[in-house]
């Protein structure tokens, strides 16, 4: 066999199946990869999204700490006052098979600092030039209970008076003033000191853990498996046109004797 792989046409065929194992190795650990971070993620959503809240400077105890990856969707539990004139809508944010705007208010802190609070989600107003009706931002004291979130990256659009294109921190800032943490809280839930609870654009649902990483595993798997049918079925090839070549003569396998042939005999 050794003397057919060595020929000109079987070191070109496994040139190639060592190209394709290459290129099967290199895919199946990118999905490996992809796994590991929507694992990573489900992970996070899971052991953190219904645990006890915690106080906002166990997690962030600065103004300019960042979020930690491993304390996404952590809840905490917050105490300020809403800077009602500073409110965002968030524009072309979709709910439900809708899009609409998400209502983002600074809140501030006894300690002076404000973190970003997403109330909820308003659809869209009639036309463009009416605005959503949204609820009234309650004054004075309140507590919210709500999940830690990252800002996220800047779109870079034109700015619209008491709009932003995305949730982030800092273009929030630039519109709101003062000193805002560098992530925002997702709003579960709020209170006023009386207990009662004020009335608040539509809640956003639990994200969808989904089974998107169990496909990326899957898909990593079958990569692998290429990596190694691929040269295994060129030596499989190559052994059989080396045996055709010896001249051997394969023992023909017995006829089945089927029962209507006996019959026929």
């Amino acid at each position: 066999m050794l003397h057919v792989l060595l020929s000109r046409r079987w070191l070109a065929w496994l040139a190639v199946a060592v190209v394709v194992s290459v290129a099967c190795l290199l895919l199946g650990r990118w999905q490996w990869h992809r796994w590991e971070s929507k694992h990573a993620m489900q992970t996070r959503i899971s052991e953190n999204y219904d645990a006890s809240p915690v106080a906002l400077g166990q997690i962030l105890p600065t103004v300019d700490t960042p979020l930690p990856g491993d304390r996404e969707w952590t809840q905490v539990r917050l105490q300020g006052e809403y800077q009602a004139q500073q409110r965002q809508l968030v524009r072309n944010r979709p709910h439900e098979g809708s899009f609409g705007y998400e209502v983002v208010v600074p809140l501030r802190l006894a300690d002076g600092a404000s973190v970003l609070v997403d109330r909820g989600w308003v659809p869209n107003g009639p036309n463009a030039a009416t605005p959503p009706s949204v609820p009234a931002t309650p004054t004075g004291p309140v507590t919210v209970v709500g999940w830690m979130r990252p800002g996220e990256p800047s779109l870079g659009r034109a700015p619209i008076a008491g709009q932003l294109s995305s949730i982030n921190v800092r273009d929030a800032q630039s519109r709101t003033g003062g000193r805002l943490h560098d992530a925002y809280v997702l709003m579960r839930g709020e209170r006023l000191p009386s207990g009662a609870t004020p009335v608040r654009p539509q809640a956003l649902e639990k994200p969808d853990q989904g089974s998107a990483a169990g496909i990326n595993l899957s898909y990593a798997i079958q990569w692998w498996v290429g990596m190694l049918a691929v040269p295994a079925y060129v030596l499989f090839a190559a052994r059989r046109e080396a045996r055709d070549r010896s001249g051997v003569v394969r023992p023909a396998k017995p006829k089945k004797v089927r029962i209507w042939d006996e019959e026929d005999a």
